[in-house]
């Protein structure tokens, strides 16, 4: 069962949906695609390599990292085989 979750960015508001049982306990999808595949997320720990229901290019925010660490990390898998990997500046 899935449960919502309404997440803050300045003045707008989304209100994403919490996955326990096929995702992370603790994932939350913010926007999918016409499809159903995720293509925004958050939550304390990225998603495993070769996981699927991420389209490719997917954001997904992991809101656990030490200070100093980027949190951002884009899917440059596939939606059936998915690899996060960190976005870096510059």
């Amino acid at each position: 069962m899935s449960s919502r979750e309404k997440v803050r960015f300045g003045k707008v508001m989304l209100q994403g949906v919490r996955h326990g049982t096929t995702f992370a306990s603790d994932e939350v999808v913010l926007l999918e695609d016409a499809l159903g595949d995720i293509l925004l997320a958050t939550g304390t720990s990225v998603p495993a390599n070769t996981s699927d229901g991420y389209a490719k290019g997917c954001l997904f925010i992991d809101t656990n990292v030490a200070t100093g660490t980027t949190g951002l990390y884009c899917n440059k898998g596939t939606k059936d085989s998915c690899v996060f990997t960190a976005v870096t500046q510059g």
